[in-house]
C-alpha cells in the first residue's frame, strides 16, 4: 500500500469516528446566517422529576425547594422548622452563571432563633453538584451533595425548580454596618450630679469571632459604671438570673440591689459578617437582649444608686434606643437629693 492510500484510509476513519462521537456541550441549530448556539449544561444521567421539588415529605406541610435568579446568579433554598417554638433552618445554595451554565459559588445555613435563641450563619461544604437541566431563568434541576456543619451528616438531595418573573431578585447591596450606625454616637458620657466627673457611660464592646465560618464582629451596646462600688446599677432582688437592669413604669428603687454576675445588661447585640455575607448583618430580635422592651414605645430607665461623701442616693437614667433607625440618646437623669430615699416612677 502506497503512502497516499494509507493516509487516505486514516483520514476516512478519523472522519467516521468524529461523526459518531457524542457532542454533549454545544449543538448548532437553525439555518442560513441565523444559527443559534444552544449550550447543553447537563452533566448527569440521573432521573430528576417534578416530585423532587419536595425536599422532605409531610402530609400537610411538606418542605419544598424555592429559588430566585438575577442577571449573574441563581440561588435555591429550603427552610425547615427545628422546634415548636418557631426556630427554623434555611439551607441556601448559590450559583454563578458562567458561559450560560451554572457553577456552585457557595452554600450556607441560616439558623433563625426567633424569640428564643441567637440566630447564626454557617457555611456549608458542597462535595458534588450535578446539573440535570438548566433552561436560563426558567428551569433548574439536578442533585447536590453537602455536609451539614452541625450534625456532620452528608446529605444528597435532588432538586427541581421552575422559575417565574416573580422569582427575579434584585441584589441587596444596602448593607447595615455598626460603625455607620453608632460610631459617631458612642460612647455617651453621663455626669449624674453635674460635678464634672463621669459617673456612667453607654458604650459598645467589640468581639472578633474567628471560630465561626463565616467570621464576624460582635458588637454589644450597654451601660457601664465608671466605678462600680460607688456608682451602682440596680436589678430586682430575685433567686434566678437573668437579673434585668432595664425598667419600665411603674417601678421603684425598693427591693433592688447591684449584681456583678448574670446581669442582663446588653441593650442589644449586632453581628457584622465578613464578605460576602453582609446581607445577614443584624441586630438580635430575641429575649437575650432588651429589644422587645425597647420597641414597645414605653419609657425605659436604669435605676442607679450613688455613694457621695459616704452617703447613698437613689436615681434613674432615662434613655431611648432603636437599632433599626440607629438611634440612641440619654433623655434625662435624676438623683434624689435626700440621702437614702427611694425613688419611684409612675405610668
Amino acid at each position: 500500500m502506497n503512502t497516499r492510500k494509507y493516509l487516505a484510509i486514516i483520514l476516512i476513519f478519523t472522519f467516521l469516528y468524529s461523526c459518531n462521537s457524542e457532542i454533549e456541550i454545544i449543538d448548532i441549530i437553525g439555518d442560513g446566517d441565523e444559527n443559534e448556539v444552544v449550550i447543553n449544561c447537563t452533566n448527569t444521567d440521573i432521573i430528576v422529576t417534578a416530585e423532587d421539588n419536595i425536599v422532605i415529605n409531610h402530609a400537610t406541610n411538606p418542605i419544598i425547594w424555592n429559588g430566585t435568579y438575577n442577571e449573574n446568579n441563581v440561588s435555591i433554598n429550603y427552610t425547615k422548622p427545628v422546634s415548636t417554638d418557631g426556630e427554623t433552618e434555611t439551607f441556601k445554595f448559590m450559583f454563578n452563571k458562567v458561559d450560560e451554565c451554572l457553577k456552585i459559588e457557595r452554600a450556607f445555613k441560616f439558623y433563625d432563633g426567633k424569640e428564643i435563641d441567637v440566630s447564626a450563619v454557617t457555611e456549608i461544604n458542597v462535595s458534588e453538584f450535578l446539573t440535570k437541566e438548566w433552561e436560563i431563568d426558567e428551569k433548574f434541576s439536578g442533585q447536590i451533595t453537602y455536609k451539614d456543619p452541625h450534625d456532620k451528616q452528608i446529605y444528597s438531595r435532588k432538586f427541581w425548580l421552575e422559575f417565574t418573573e416573580d422569582d427575579l431578585e434584585t441584589e441587596n447591596t444596602n448593607y447595615l454596618f455598626f460603625d455607620s450606625c453608632f460610631s459617631s454616637k458612642l460612647p455617651i458620657d453621663i455626669d449624674i450630679n453635674k460635678d464634672g466627673i463621669i459617673d456612667y457611660k453607654v458604650v459598645s464592646e467589640k468581639i472578633r469571632d474567628i471560630g465561626n465560618t463565616p467570621k464576624y464582629n460582635q458588637y454589644t451596646i450597654k451601660l457601664i459604671s465608671t466605678f462600680e462600688e460607688d456608682n451602682q446599677i440596680l436589678s430586682p432582688r430575685k433567686n434566678q438570673p437573668p437579673y434585668s437592669v432595664i425598667f419600665e413604669p411603674p417601678f421603684t428603687s425598693e427591693n433592688k440591689r447591684q449584681y456583678f454576675n448574670d446581669v442582663k445588661n446588653a441593650l442589644d447585640v449586632f453581628y457584622e459578617f465578613d464578605a460576602p455575607y453582609q446581607v445577614h448583618n443584624y441586630f438580635l430580635n430575641n429575649k437575650l437582649t432588651y429589644k422587645d422592651f425597647l420597641e414597645n414605645n414605653i419609657d425605659d430607665y436604669y435605676i442607679i444608686k450613688m455613694r457621695l461623701n459616704n452617703k447613698e442616693y437613689y436615681g434613674w437614667i432615662k434613655l431611648t434606643f432603636n437599632a433599626n433607625t440607629c438611634a440612641i440618646e440619654i433623655l434625662d437623669t435624676y438623683l434624689d437629693e435626700n440621702e437614702g430615699v427611694h425613688i419611684s416612677v409612675e405610668n
